[in-house]
């Protein structure tokens, strides 16, 4: 009896502790810190919530928020698939977003990715141009003439015309900009800081795996 009665206390306890853990959990609403989008797209790995990050070289935005980025993809939940999508309405992006896909057909983005943005906002290099891009991955032992004819074929024109489609689709307006599950837009206006962002993420997240 006395063992039933003891268990009994300590259900309640724990149910007490969790139920403190969650009414401590912040809220995040829509309209204010998310935006659920008009049109939905299709995930790249279903079966997974899929984390979309809308982003452009030239952005020193992007640039500065590269490492909070990086820790946070490191510590994502595992059925979490994150997405990088680079855009092409900024001034001189068209050329980086097509260098980025040619680093990822060449699984050369955990080289190239940050080094990328350090050679444009760090040592000031004009890599806007098919030349200069060329010389640039020649130091990654990727020849010219294999880097043009990446950049300028079929498969990395279409992956930059689904991701401008999807931009538009998402109504995406400036970057860095993130989409959870092809969902929600987190609407950057009313949060107060690069964390914050990660939190709402975060709750959109746990929002979609329930």
């Amino acid at each position: 009896m006395l063992r039933t009665f003891m268990a009994l206390l300590l259900g309640l306890g724990l149910m007490s502790t969790a139920m403190a853990a969650d009414s401590n959990q912040k809220e995040y609403a829509a309209g204010t810190h998310y935006k659920v989008l008009e049109t939905q797209g299709a995930l790249e790995e279903p079966g997974k919530i899929e984390v979309r990050e809308f982003f452009s070289y030239i952005c020193p935005h992007c640039y500065h928020l590269e490492p909070t980025v990086t820790a946070w993809e490191k510590s994502k939940p595992d059925n979490v698939n994150f997405v990088r999508s680079p855009v092409t309405f900024l001034r001189n992006s068209e050329p980086l977003a097509r260098a980025y896909y040619v680093a990822d057909s060449l699984d050369l983005l955990p080289k190239t990715h940050r080094a990328v943005f350090d050679a444009i906002h760090k040592h000031r290099e004009p890599l806007f141009t098919p030349t200069a891009l060329a010389d640039f991955f020649a130091k990654y032992g990727v020849d010219k003439e294999e880097f043009n004819q990446l950049y300028s074929s079929f498969g990395v024109s279409t992956q930059v015309r689904q991701s401008d489609a999807l931009a538009r689709d998402y109504q995406i307006s400036g970057v860095p900009s993130f989409v959870v599950n092809a969902k929600y837009l987190v609407l950057r206006d009313h949060l107060e800081s690069n964390e914050e962002m990660f939190d709402v993420i975060n709750y959109l997240i746990n929002k979609e795996s329930k």
